[in-house]
């Protein structure tokens, strides 16, 4: 029994990637697994959006505190000091869209797994896939922008390094 649990979770939460804006429809059997794996399915998801929302409360003060009390203020300092440097300054406001990027993506998904959550998986297994596909989009979304975050917090790092062994 746990094997087929695990086995029709892993058909609804499995990471397939999405190649066009139409989603590939499931077949009869599948949508009688999730249709029968329904309350398995939703617990799963209600685990997956608490973990979610405290990855998301934890990177969002990170973020806050590297654009205010780091990248802003270092910026600052090396304009009083007449030493501003164009590549920290741009490097601050490609972090700080992308922020603003990151929590806006963050918000849809947020969004889209609730309405996923309240969907009805057991009477339209359909909906619940297409909604299902839409979901996992979005999440991809977030962490595209969290990968784009990442790079640009090491290019920031490397350009203060640079800074320094120049100085």
């Amino acid at each position: 029994m746990k094997k087929f649990l695990l086995t029709s979770l892993a058909i609804a939460l499995s990471a397939a990637t999405i190649t066009s804006p139409s989603y590939a429809q499931i077949s009869e059997d599948q949508a009688g697994l999730i249709s029968m794996t329904c309350g398995s399915i939703q617990l799963q998801l209600k685990n997956l959006q608490k973990a979610d929302s405290k990855m998301r409360v934890y990177l969002g003060s990170k973020y806050e505190i590297a654009l205010t009390n780091l990248m802003t203020n270092l910026n600052l300092r090396l304009v009083k000091n007449d030493l501003p440097s164009p590549d920290l300054a741009q490097s601050q406001t490609t972090f700080s869209s992308e922020r603003d990027f990151f929590r806006t993506a963050f918000t849809n998904y947020a969004k889209s797994l609730d309405t996923l959550i309240a969907s009805d998986c057991r009477t339209d297994p359909y909906g619940f896939h297409a909604k299902l596909e839409n979901t996992r989009a979005k999440r991809e979304t977030v962490r595209q922008s969290y990968l784009r975050l990442k790079d640009t917090l090491i290019n920031h790092r490397a350009i203060i390094t640079d800074m320094r062994d120049s100085l």
